[in-house]
């Protein structure tokens, strides 16, 4: 059995590993906390200013940011979060009609999704991973007007993303376009894009 000054050697370890554990734990936001809320409202809009940046730099048109996609798209990032549906696009027609029936003028629609559990630069991240992937720049690149951008933790963390493109002709008035930062790195798990013409 180890003596007291070999225990007493391991002590300062074990304090810290427990210190460690617990402040990190406390930079964790709650779910459903107003930090929660602010971060998640964060990434959604860095996310999508990165996205607008992209274009700009391509010589596109910035994207619109609309609320109803952006509720739209954030619905469907918690159902994947809480697993009322699989990381993928099911449901993705059922958004377009939704939104379909409250905006005028639909020409179509695409959707990207992605997932990470590792959250330094998590936008970058997604942006990144989307950029490389060719289907899901096609929905990047493509002759959409207004977008709107969703996001979701699990109860592990894992964040979800959904961004939902659209091509609505003429412009709805009500929207915004946001502004744009740098882009970054990294990798991430991320589905096939759901592109959709007009009808």
């Amino acid at each position: 059995m180890p003596g007291f000054p070999t225990i007493a050697r391991f002590l300062p370890v074990l304090f810290m590993l427990i210190f460690v554990s617990f402040w990190s734990a406390a930079l964790q936001p709650a779910h459903g906390s107003t930090s929660d809320i602010d971060f998640r409202s964060a990434v959604e809009r860095e996310t999508f200013a990165l996205i607008n940046g992209y274009r700009k730099s391509r010589e596109l048109p910035s994207l619109a940011w609309d609320d109803k996609i952006a509720k739209a798209a954030r619905a469907h990032s918690r159902d994947m979060a809480t697993g009322e549906v699989d990381f993928g696009h099911d449901g993705f027609r059922e958004r377009v009609s939704g939104l379909k029936s409250v905006m005028a003028g639909f020409r179509g629609a695409g959707e990207n999704v992605f997932m990470s559990s590792d959250l330094n630069e998590v936008a970058h991240q997604a942006v990144e991973v989307w950029l490389h992937s060719p289907h899901h720049l096609e929905n990047i690149r493509g002759d959409f007007n207004y977008s709107g951008m969703g996001v979701w933790q699990d109860k592990d963390g894992t964040i979800y993303f959904t961004q939902i493109f659209m091509k609505f002709a003429p412009r709805v008035e009500q929207a915004q376009a946001a502004e744009a930062p740098g882009v970054g790195t990294s990798f991430g798990i991320l589905a096939s894009p759901y592109t959709r013409g007009g009808e």
